[in-house]
């Protein structure tokens, strides 16, 4: 109720959620690269989609680099200026219900830290490119598109000895807005700023809260950038555009100013992008990706 009188909350709330049309988001580091993470061989294709459609459309980029647990000759043949690099994560303990969630946020996590570039934008595997973002990059900026919700909210019900002291004095996790982590830009610097601290922190979350629901790196996300301080810049609503939420569920084609369509199944449909982009395509609703993608490592058997 009286925030505004906090001069952290104040100093936070104007680092937060600021338009990219402001001139001083703007900096002098192109975008250089595209990262994709992907674990487990049932996410291949729509990796491999998601770098067809960059290599496509993304005019610009020196390289696009799926980060995976899964080796190099599993996908196959790979899309112009793509490469793949496999990294070895461990799994959690046996009775850990969503082990491959887990493992999957683990490899998202260090997935930016794969790229050779200075300007470095990483998308999920369920995020397709339909024009070549245009990010020039400050250093200690993180840019991202912006989505309704308290992060602070997954703490909800949670005993109070496994929420991580950090969390109550923090500012982000309890704001309407958050960074949506489906696309997030920084440049490398900021990168190997916030790899590091995001990954202490999500084991660190995790491995205190119980297995009851799946683990987000968007909680932790959201408390290191007030621990590093860092400046967070929307991109606006074209760079990740809800697919199955906006048209979902009725024959509609993907607006023209889609930058970035996130989620959208089946795949099939986009097959039927590329040859014709212009025409109606038809997506399940926005309840879909939930059923399928946040499942226990057990549902996921009985699929």
């Amino acid at each position: 109720m009286f925030e505004f009188l906090n001069k952290n909350y104040r100093h936070i709330r104007a680092r937060h959620n600021i338009s990219y049309t402001q001139s001083d988001t703007q900096g002098n580091i192109p975008l250089t690269s595209v990262i994709i993470p992907c674990t487990g061989s049932d996410y291949i294709e729509e990796a491999l989609l998601s770098a067809e459609f960059a290599s496509r459309f993304a005019s610009g980029i020196e390289e696009i680099v799926i980060v995976s647990d899964q080796p190099e000759q599993a996908f196959g043949k790979l899309p112009k200026n793509t490469r793949v690099t496999t990294l070895d994560i461990p799994f959690r303990e046996e009775s850990y219900r969503y082990k491959q969630i887990y493992r999957s946020r683990l490899i998202k996590i260090q997935a930016p830290l794969q790229a050779k570039g200075e300007g470095i934008l990483m998308i999920d595997s369920d995020l397709n490119l339909l024009k070549s973002p245009t990010i020039n990059m400050h250093e200690g900026h993180l840019y991202s598109s912006f989505r309704k919700g308290k992060m602070i909210a997954k703490l909800e019900g949670a005993d109070e000895h496994a929420i991580p002291a950090y969390y109550k004095p923090s500012i982000r996790p309890y704001l309407e807005d958050h960074v949506n982590g489906a696309y997030l830009a920084a440049t490398r610097k900021t990168w190997k700023r916030i790899c590091p601290l995001w990954l202490t922190l999500f084991q660190d979350t995790w491995e205190l809260m119980n297995d009851n629901q799946p683990p987000t790196d968007q909680l932790p996300l959201s408390v290191l950038l007030d621990m590093l301080d860092l400046r967070t810049i929307n991109l606006g609503e074209w760079a990740n555009w809800p697919v199955s939420k906006k048209i979902g569920g009725h024959a509609a084609p993907i607006p023209s100013e889609v930058i970035g369509a996130h989620g959208g199944f089946p795949l099939s449909e986009w097959q039927k992008y590329l040859q014709d982009p212009t025409q109606p395509l038809t997506f399940k609703g926005q309840d879909y990706t939930r059923k399928v993608r946040y499942l226990t490592d057990a549902e996921k058997i009985q699929q």
